[in-house]
C-alpha cells in the first residue's frame, strides 16, 4: 500500500493489550481515511446500544492518506465514534504534530477500548506500545502534564492530553495536542477521561513514507506550497489569524450576539478583531506540521485583571464565543478565557454556547440563584465567568457545575425550561457563524451534518463568500448568501466536497488553493487510489451517507435533521435584519437532490447503491 500503511493498532485499556491489524486495501478508496475511514470501523465493528462511556465504546484516532508529507495542511487528523455530548456520530479534527508522528510509526490509526484500572498514559513508539501507570498526572491541567510529558519523553514527541474537566466527564471535554491544537468538539476528552487514559505519547525513529508516484507528488507539492503561501487568503490568515474576518462578520450578521438575540454589535467589529488581537497581544505566530500559514496566534496579556503568561491564543471561535455571544468585547478577557478552557480541557464552543444559554435563562428568571449556587449569571460579567463559572463547569462543582457541565440541551430539559432557545443541531452547540447574516446555506448544512451544528464539515461558508468554485464539477454558482435559493443544490456539492475534505484530513484554510484536478493528482500519486473526478466525489457521498446510517443506528431520522426556534427567527437587526431561513423548503429539495427518504432520513435504497453500497443498503432496507 501507498502514502497509507494499512495498519491501524487496536489497544484494550483493560488488559493492557495492543495488537497492530491490516485492515482492507478497498476501504481506503471507498473511504479515503480520516472520519470517512473511521466510519467504516465504526459501522463494521461499533455497537449501537452502548453508552458512549461504556468501556467497550469504541475511540477511534484516524489519518487522512497525507499525513507526514512536507504540504501545506495534511498534518490534521480525526477522532471519532459516538459522542458523549449528542449520543450518536461523533467526529472531530485537530492540526498539529500528533498525525505526521503516527504516520511515520507505520500506523493510520489507533482504535482503543477498554477501560485502564487506573490513570494511565499510552506510549507509542515506532510500532511498539505500552500502557503506563499515569496517576501522578490526574487532576492535573493539560499545560502542566504536556510540559511534564515532553520533559520526560522529549521534547519531539507528540502528545495527546486531557484535563481535568475529561477526567470529571464533562460532555465536551477537548484532547490537546502539544498544548495548543484542540480536538474540541463533541466530547473525545470524555471519552479518554472514562477510559482513565490521561494522555497519548507518539515517537517515531524515522520520518518517510512510501509514495506511489513520488515525482508526480513532488512536482504538484512544491507548486501547492508555493500557491497556499502565497494566496491572498493565507497571508491575512498569517497577519490576524483565523479572527481575520470577524469584522467583516459583524458587519454581514454572521457574528451572534447575546445567545443570537440580535445580528449587530457595532463596537465588537474593532475590539474583537484579529487585527487588534495582533496588535494588543501577539507575542509570535504558530503553526501545525509542515505549513507555510502560520495561522495560530501566540499572545500574552502583560496586565490587568485578565492578565495570561505567553501561551496559545485564541482562535475565532473563542474569541466569539467568549465574546459578543455573552454579551463582552473585552479582548484580554476572550484570551484568558481560551487559556482557562484550554487548561480544563474543555471545547470552548460548547462552554461559551452553555453559558450563552444560562444567561438568558438566568435574565428570563428560567434560572434562579439556587440552582447556580448563587452565582449570578449576567451579560459581560467576564470576572465571574473567567473566576467562577468555567471553573466549576469544569470541575464539576456545586448545582452549577452539574447543571451546565452536559452541555446547553441537557440543561434546559434538567430545569424544564428554556429549549426553544437553546442554539444547537442533534444535541450539539452552534459555532460561531449565524446562517441569517452569513449564509441560508449554512442552516441547511448545519441541520443535515451528521455531528450536528458544524461550519468545518463542509465548504459552505466559503461557497456562499464566494470563495470557492469548483467548475470542473459543475458547481459554478453566484450564491447570495441571505436568500434560501440554490441552497440545496450547493450543498449536494458541498457535503460530498467536506467528506473528502475531512476524511483527507486536509485543512480548510490551505484547500482554498486545491483545485480538483489538484485533488485527483494528490489522491492518486500518493494513494494509488486510481480515481477520476466522478469517482472522487462518488466517495465523498458514500462517505455522507454512512454516516447518516450509522445515526440511524442511533435512532435519528429526519426529524432529527432540524435547528433550534431561536435559529430560525427572523434576524434582529444590521444587515441581517428580517433575514429568515427557509429550512423546509432547502431541506426537501437537499433530500430529493440527494435520494433521501423524508422520513428515515437515510438514503434509498437506490441512492446507496448507486454509490457503490449494496451491502450497506440490504442491511438497512432489508
Amino acid at each position: 500500500m501507498k502514502g497509507n500503511t494499512g495498519k491501524i493498532l487496536n489497544v484494550d485499556l483493560t488488559s493492557g493489550g495492543a495488537e497492530i491489524e491490516a485492515l482492507p486495501e478497498a476501504w481506503y478508496r471507498q473511504y479515503i481515511g480520516g472520519s470517512g475511514l473511521a466510519a467504516k470501523l465504526f459501522w463494521e465493528r461499533g455497537r449501537f446500544d452502548l453508552d458512549p462511556l461504556d468501556p467497550a465504546a469504541m475511540l477511534i484516532f484516524m489519518n487522512g492518506p497525507f499525513a507526514g508529507l512536507r504540504l501545506s495542511g495534511v498534518s490534521r487528523n480525526s477522532v471519532a465514534g459516538c459522542s458523549p455530548l449528542t449520543g450518536h456520530w461523533g467526529d472531530s479534527s485537530c492540526g498539529g504534530y500528533f498525525a505526521p508522528e503516527l504516520r511515520y510509526c507505520g500506523l493510520d490509526g489507533l482504535v482503543i477500548t477498554g477501560r485502564a484500572g487506573s490513570p494511565s498514559i499510552l506510549i507509542l513508539e515506532d510500532d511498539r506500545a505500552q500502557v503506563l501507570d499515569a496517576s501522578d498526572l490526574w487532576r492535573k491541567g493539560t499545560e502542566e502534564v504536556t510540559r511534564l510529558l515532553k520533559e520526560r519523553y522529549g521534547k519531539n514527541a507528540r502528545t495527546l492530553v486531557i484535563g481535568p474537566a475529561a477526567e470529571r466527564l464533562v460532555k465536551f471535554a477537548l484532547i490537546l495536542n502539544d498544548g495548543h491544537h484542540a480536538t474540541g468538539r463533541a466530547g473525545f476528552g470524555t471519552l479518554m477521561g472514562a477510559k482513565q487514559l490521561k494522555a497519548i505519547v507518539v515517537k517515531a525513529s524515522k520520518k518517510t513514507m512510501e509514495l506511489a508516484d513520488p515525482e508526480a507528488f513532488e512536482g504538484l507539492r512544491k507548486d501547492l506550497n508555493e500557491r497556499i503561501k502565497e494566496a491572498l487568503a493565507s497571508n491575512v490568515l498569517h497577519e490576524n489569524g483565523t479572527a481575520a474576518n470577524l469584522m467583516g462578520g459583524v458587519y454581514s450578521g454572521d457574528v451572534p450576539v447575546k445567545n443570537w438575540t440580535s445580528n449587530f454589535w457595532e463596537d465588537a467589529a474593532e475590539a474583537l478583531s484579529g487585527g487588534t488581537l495582533t496588535e494588543l497581544y501577539l507575542t509570535r505566530r504558530g503553526a501545525c506540521a509542515y505549513c507555510g500559514i502560520a495561522c495560530k496566534r501566540v499572545v500574552e496579556v502583560k496586565d490587568g485583571p485578565f492578565a495570561v503568561p505567553e501561551g496559545p491564543g485564541p482562535e475565532y471561535e473563542t474569541i466569539v464565543a467568549f465574546g459578543t455571544l455573552i454579551g463582552s468585547i473585552d479582548l484580554a478577557a476572550t484570551c484568558k478565557a481560551g487559556r482557562l478552557c484550554n487548561d480544563l480541557g474543555i471545547d470552548s464552543i460548547s462552554a461559551g454556547g452553555t453559558i450563552a444559554w444560562a444567561m438568558e435563562a438566568f435574565e428570563r428568571g428560567d434560572l434562579t440563584l439556587e440552582q447556580t449556587d448563587g452565582v449570578p449569571f449576567v451579560w459581560g460579567d467576564m470576572a465571574t465567568v473567567i473566576d467562577v463559572i468555567i471553573p466549576k463547569i469544569g470541575l464539576r462543582e456545586g448545582n452549577l457545575g452539574e447543571l451546565l457541565a452536559d452541555g446547553s440541551v441537557k440543561a434546559a430539559e434538567k430545569i424544564g425550561k428554556g429549549l426553544d432557545y437553546t442554539v444547537h443541531s442533534k444535541g450539539l452547540e452552534a459555532p460561531m457563524h449565524d446562517p441569517r447574516g452569513g449564509g441560508h446555506g449554512m442552516a441547511l448544512t448545519y441541520a443535515v451534518g451528521a455531528r450536528g451544528a458544524c461550519h468545518v464539515a463542509d465548504p459552505m461558508l466559503f461557497m456562499e463568500m464566494g470563495a470557492r468554485y469548483y467548475p470542473e464539477i459543475g458547481f459554478d454558482l453566484i450564491l447570495e448568501p441571505q436568500t434560501s435559493e440554490n441552497k440545496a443544490e450547493a450543498a449536494v456539492t458541498a457535503v460530498a466536497l467536506g467528506a473528502i475534505e475531512n476524511s483527507a484530513c486536509f485543512c480548510n484554510f490551505a484547500d482554498a488553493e486545491v483545485t480538483i484536478p489538484d485533488w485527483l493528482t494528490l489522491f492518486n500519486a500518493v494513494a494509488d487510489y486510481g480515481w477520476d473526478a466522478e469517482e472522487m466525489m462518488r466517495a465523498g457521498k458514500r462517505i455522507y451517507f454512512l454516516k447518516r446510517l450509522i445515526n440511524h443506528g442511533f435512532g435519528l431520522t429526519a426529524k432529527d435533521d432540524n435547528l433550534t426556534p431561536r435559529m430560525l427567527e427572523p434576524g434582529k437587526d444590521g444587515e441581517a435584519e428580517g433575514s429568515q431561513v427557509d429550512l423546509p423548503f432547502m431541506k426537501a429539495r437537499f433530500y430529493e437532490l440527494m435520494g433521501i427518504d423524508p422520513e428515515k432520513g437515510i438514503p434509498t435504497r437506490e441512492a446507496l447503491e448507486a454509490a457503490g453500497m449494496a451491502e450497506e443498503a440490504a442491511r438497512v432496507w432489508g
